[in-house]
């Protein structure tokens, strides 16, 4: 009995002394900065019923508790184990991705929710950390070295995901999905062949995207000429974040954000930015820029490919989807409806932030039984 409580405590000291602390803190920090602001921003999210544990919590904080949860457990794992494990669950949330086009909830045009009775779910925020493993398994497979089939294979399966996400039609994610490709490609030693046909292909798919979007020509069009559409929800985003000032007008006080449309998901930055100001603001970025930082330091610092590309990958999916949010927020990019980690309300993107984080975090430990 002795034996077993020393190979616990033994194991459980073996993980924070390898685990990232700064990486470890500030996504416990997200989770929390998520979990309060889900409890002041818009109380319509709970539940009548006092005895329903959503009267207390809302649905919001329950997914933040169940990722913190996730994100913990992945951490444990090792390098070894999750490889073919990674392939697996891609190929099968890939096949649950295609399904939305046959069998998915109809959303604002939009296919890319599946029912699953009690709750729905969006494959694409689920597949895209497992995107990253799959790729970096490919590229660094050292039987496929110097050769171009690691490139073939790769292309075909970032071409999948990105024909499936053009049908739904999703151009935001397949934005975020083709700079998760390119940065494998980056990372893995890319000719200067492969380099620019990447780049010339992202440009035929663009203005492929562009004339035959109609939504996509619709806000790139309102971006660029916004005297000519109806750009309500942005400048409201704007006037709130003007509002805020230095310090905000405190937690749950904000009135403009009752007026902008999606503030709980595509605008909880602007919201963020009235009722905590630019000091808020400023630490929420912080935050991101330490995660970004330490997975860096903790890349340079391995020499195994596979954990580079994984961890690369990985980080700059976590830090471009926040910085994307951000820009549309402060009108610098036309609205993408592309959400921040951990803040912003849907279960999907919550989970699929903490399998990401949980990877990170595996990924930046101190060393690896690989």
């Amino acid at each position: 009995m002795q034996d077993s409580i020393n190979k616990d405590n033994s194991f459980f000291s073996q993980w924070w002394y390898q685990i990232n602390k700064p990486i470890f803190f500030s996504i416990l920090s997200l989770i929390f900065i998520g979990l309060f602001i889900s409890l002041t921003i818009n109380q319509s999210y709970q539940y009548s019923n006092t005895n329903n544990v959503f009267s207390v919590f809302s649905s919001q904080a329950v997914y933040l508790i169940v990722g913190l949860t996730l994100c913990c457990l992945i951490s444990f794992l090792e390098v070894s184990k999750i490889k073919f494990l990674s392939i697996i669950l891609f190929s099968f949330f890939l096949i649950l991705l295609l399904s939305t086009l046959f069998f998915g909830n109809e959303i604002k045009g939009s296919k890319r929710w599946i029912d699953v009775k009690y709750f729905t779910i969006m494959p694409i925020e689920i597949i895209k950390p497992f995107f990253c493993l799959s790729l970096a398994f490919i590229l660094s497979n050292e039987v496929g070295k110097n050769t171009i089939y690691p490139y073939i294979l790769s292309f075909i399966i970032y071409l999948s995901i990105s024909i499936i996400l053009v049908l739904q039609p999703d151009i935001s994610q397949f934005i975020l999905v083709s700079a998760i490709y390119f940065s494998a490609i980056f990372l893995s030693g890319f000719s200067f062949i492969i380099l620019t046909s990447i780049i010339i292909l992202g440009i035929i798919a663009f203005l492929v995207i562009y004339f035959f979007n109609f939504n996509v020509q619709n806000r790139i069009n309102s971006f660029l000429a916004p005297d000519q559409y109806d750009i309500s929800q942005a400048e409201m985003s704007l006037k709130a974040i003007k509002s805020g000032g230095l310090t905000g007008v405190g937690p749950g006080n904000g009135v403009i954000k009752e007026k902008i449309p999606e503030a709980e998901s595509d605008y909880i930055f602007s919201v963020i930015a009235e009722e905590y100001g630019l000091i808020g603001c400023l630490i929420l970025l912080t935050i991101f820029f330490i995660i970004a930082y330490n997975s860096f330091k903790s890349l340079y610092s391995n020499n195994n490919h596979f954990v580079q590309i994984s961890l690369f990958t990985l980080v700059v999916y976590f830090c471009l989807q926040a910085l994307i949010h951000i820009s549309v927020n402060i009108r610098l990019i036309p609205t993408t409806g592309i959400t921040l980690p951990f803040i912003s309300y849907g279960g999907s993107s919550i989970l699929g932030m903490s399998v990401t984080c949980g990877f990170i975090m595996m990924f930046s430990k101190k060393r690896h039984n690989i």
